[in-house]
């Protein structure tokens, strides 16, 4: 017996040796020789994930990354943990997420992972075959023609929004438009993806499930930040701390609620079709009836299920933030806003008060309004980090660095956004840098360079829905009030939570334009 005992303590010693060696020899190979230890970062990032997580609990990851591209300001690229990279320039946004860069081996890395739930969403597969065969299934529903479907339902939506507004243009009172831009952007989404709107407008407070689609999304970007791929999620739910906990059990009811609405919407048939027997033409209706053109596969209901999470996050999330940012900004920039203005009216003579629904086929046409747009998107994307994308096994040289293979490589939106060899006076909001006029900078570097929507063949493929509803709300809002800061000296900063937000929230007072 004591033979085996000492034979026993021999193994575990020899275990515990072996665990304890090969620890040490990993760490000294990613601090010292790995070829990742030549790009510069906090010395922490090359071992651990641990400055990072802190970033993202401190609701600033996308502004640690800027930070850290300050302190290496002759660098390109920045080390944000062992097995990530980060580059702040043009070529290496072509270079990572160009088209047909992902048959060059740049596919999506192991942090869309946590983004799948009962399925692989549009958004979160990671295979390039997948992504291929649901987008050309659904591209059809996002159209030219399908806009004009989706329209009387923006249309609907807004004028509960503006029957809202006129109240608070009757009294003269501030109030918080951001939280009205939430609450028209979920009801929007509500109709387009459920086929139903979730009554937040009439009765003024937000739903439940507002607050459950950001707290899943946290849950998602922590589990990201794990090193077991797929399993990510399964093993940060097992962490017995509160916060985290809270969120997984948030993740979970999210997606029970997004089952229970899309059952209603197959259920509801009063609602599903119209009066002259044809299917409810929404954004749903559109994923129902996609169709592989060469297999015939449809989705099932937990693809749909899948689908319509992602679409609850990336339309009402990113559309009322990016609201917020075109309402503070020309109340800071009044001829801007005048200019606007004028062109609105000229453009609708006989709809001077903005009483009526505004179309967007002839909305469009007004460059400096949509250039505002893209001003607010380049100074504050939604998403404020790196879109990481996994280098191909051979590595890769992006900007003449060299980064071995499977290692995740992104261009965060936020600090190309403000890139000052890219965007002359990269902190000025300015429209007009967009008209492409002027000697000072070079126009397709800029627009390279501008990922609101992201970058090449994985852009976001709802960039026209949301172009749609942004610019009637604003160019209707124009139109109808005379819009004023509260405060006219408000600065408003960002803070991070999923998406980034203003760090405080302010008032505006509204006042008709004509009566």
């Amino acid at each position: 017996m004591a033979v085996l005992d000492a034979h026993r303590a021999l193994l575990f010693g020899l275990a515990a040796l072996t665990a304890a060696v090969y620890l040490f020899s990993t760490l000294l190979y990613r601090l010292f020789f790995s070829p990742l230890a030549k790009i510069p970062g906090p010395w922490l990032t090359r071992i651990s994930t641990i400055p990072e997580v802190n970033a993202l609990k401190k609701n600033r990851r996308a502004q640690w990354v800027t930070d850290l591209f300050d302190q290496y300001p002759d660098s390109v690229a920045v080390r944000t943990s062992p097995s990530s990279v980060s580059f702040n320039h043009p070529d290496a946004v072509r270079e990572i997420y160009g088209h047909g860069k992902t048959a060059d081996g740049f596919g999506k890395s192991s942090w869309y992972d946590s983004f799948s739930t009962t399925g692989e969403s549009l958004f979160s597969t990671r295979s390039k075959k997948r992504h291929a065969m649901k987008r050309q299934m659904v591209a059809h529903g996002f159209s030219a023609q399908s806009l004009q479907l989706f329209e009387p339902y923006v249309d609907l939506t807004l004028a509960k929004f503006m029957g809202q507004m006129d109240k608070f243009a009757t009294t003269g009172e501030g109030f918080d438009i951001y939280f009205w831009f939430e609450l028209f952007t979920m009801d929007l989404m509500g109709e387009l993806a459920l086929g139903n709107n979730f009554g937040v407008l009439d009765a003024g407070q937000p739903a439940r499930y507002s607050t459950l689609v950001e707290q899943s999304q946290r849950f998602a970007n922590y589990s990201g930040l794990l090193p077991f791929g797929k399993y990510n999620v399964k093993v940060l739910s097992w962490v017995p701390l509160f916060n985290i906990q809270k969120l997984y059990r948030s993740r979970l009811e999210y997606l029970d609620y997004a089952r229970v609405a899309l059952e209603k919407r197959f259920q509801d048939n009063q609602r599903q079709v119209s009066g002259n027997g044809k299917a409810r033409q929404d954004i749903m209706q559109r994923f129902i009836e996609a169709q592989d053109p060469e297999t015939g596969h449809r989705m099932d209901f937990n693809e749909l299920r899948a689908e319509t999470s992602s679409l609850m996050v990336a339309g009402a999330s990113t559309g009322s933030v990016t609201m917020n940012w075109m309402t503070y900004y020309l109340c800071k920039n009044p001829p801007v806003k005048a200019t606007i203005i004028s062109d609105l009216e000229a453009m609708f003579p006989d709809n001077l008060d903005g009483r009526d629904p505004l179309p967007y086929t002839r909305l469009n046409k007004l460059s400096l309004l949509e250039h505002a747009e893209t001003e607010c998107l380049r100074l504050h994307p939604p998403i404020g980090y790196a879109m990481p994308r996994d280098t191909p096994a051979q590595g890769s040289v992006i900007c003449g660095v060299y980064v071995p293979g499977g290692v995740a490589v992104g261009v965060p939106a936020a600090s190309i956004g403000r890139n000052a060899a890219v965007y002359p006076d990269p902190h000025r909001w300015d429209p007009e840098r967009w008209v492409g006029n002027r000697n000072t900078t070079d126009l397709a570097t800029m627009k390279t360079c501008f990922l609101g929507f992201g970058h090449g063949s994985r852009q976001c493929i709802g960039r026209n829905v949301a172009n749609q509803f942004v610019l009637k709300m604003i160019a209707q809002l124009l139109l109808r009030y005379d819009i004023q800061l509260e405060n006219a000296d408000l600065i408003l900063g960002m803070k991070e939570f999923t998406i980034q937000k203003p760090d405080q929230k302010y008032k505006v007072v509204l006042r008709p334009r004509r009566e």
